[in-house]
């Protein structure tokens, strides 16, 4: 139960950026065992600190049953964090990147499910223990540039990674006769969820030809070992299947990479992909898919 139990309680959300964002809370509360319902609807557009659970009467109990926030912006993601106060100590219940249109809502077991755009919740709640995301949207025609990837990104649970977990990516798309640069696809790990995470596995294939393609991307990324400092290690391989034509890449199909050593214990960090098609590319990612689990 998420309980305000005195006249200073109150559960605040703190908004990293002007991006509208949706919250919804539902409670009961309980004074000498009358029970009264309630909810509130809360719209932030501000970088500000909000309360969103106001506090209850004296002698009454509020409980908090269902706390919902959602970054309702087109294009623009928002650093998210709620909390709880009792007006001395603050106590925080969740931390992290809201990319458009994501949502994290909170029950009353403390349960906390983060959802993509598209209403699929990142963690998988049978024995996977698979956290996903994906996108179905088309994205582009682009990529001329480096371009973070939609629905790329997953938030690394605090009790991941550990040795052997696994990061994947499938990313279908097209390519126009525009366009003959080396593609580059990077693997980015950072609390960012955007390129300005740092890369730590750049695949980059050979020039493509003057030709429409198909293709189908797939990386996957293995953590050889974990831990603070420089200890963690990423093995990763990006495969290329393009038809029917050599407009993706004219010759490489498949690389290997090896991270440099990083810290994998930093908090609200996301692993993602972005892609440069290089110079006049016009690109189009029909699907993505993301997943992270244990092998």
């Amino acid at each position: 139960m998420l309980i305000l139990a005195s006249t200073s309680d109150l559960i605040q959300v703190i908004t990293g950026s002007a991006v509208t964002t949706a919250v919804h809370a539902s409670w009961v509360d309980n004074a000498a065992g009358t029970i009264t319902p309630g909810r509130t609807n809360t719209a932030i557009s501000t970088a500000a600190t909000t309360t969103v659970v106001a506090s209850p009467a004296s002698s009454t109990y509020r409980n908090v049953r269902f706390l919902s926030i959602r970054n309702t912006h087109a294009s623009s993601q928002n650093t998210i964090t709620v909390q709880h106060t009792d007006g001395t100590t603050t106590a925080i219940l969740w931390r992290g990147i809201l990319m458009a249109g994501m949502c994290v809502q909170l029950d009353e077991n403390l349960k906390i499910t983060v959802f993509t755009a598209g209403g699929i919740a990142y963690a998988d709640p049978g024995i996977s223990g698979r956290y996903y995301n994906a996108s179905t949207a088309n994205q582009g025609a682009g990529f001329s540039t480096d371009t973070y990837v939609v629905g790329s990104n997953i938030l690394i649970p605090a009790q991941l990674p550990r040795i052997g977990t696994l990061f994947t990516c499938e990313i279908s798309g097209s390519k126009t006769a525009a366009g003959t640069a080396t593609p580059i696809i990077n693997l980015r790990v950072g609390t960012n969820a955007s390129t300005a995470d740092t890369t730590r596995g750049t695949f980059t294939f050979s020039a493509g030809t003057a030709a429409t393609d198909q293709f189908r991307l797939r990386i996957e990324s293995l953590f050889r070992s974990v831990g603070s400092g420089t200890s963690a290690v990423l093995q990763s391989h990006c495969e290329a299947i393009s038809q029917p034509t050599t407009g993706f890449s004219s010759l490489l199909k498949g690389i290997w990479q090896t991270s440099g050593g990083f810290d994998s214990t930093v908090a609200n960090t996301y692993m993602g992909v972005s892609i440069n098609g290089g110079t006049s590319a016009a690109w189009t990612i029909y699907q993505v898919i993301a997943y992270l689990e244990n092998i």
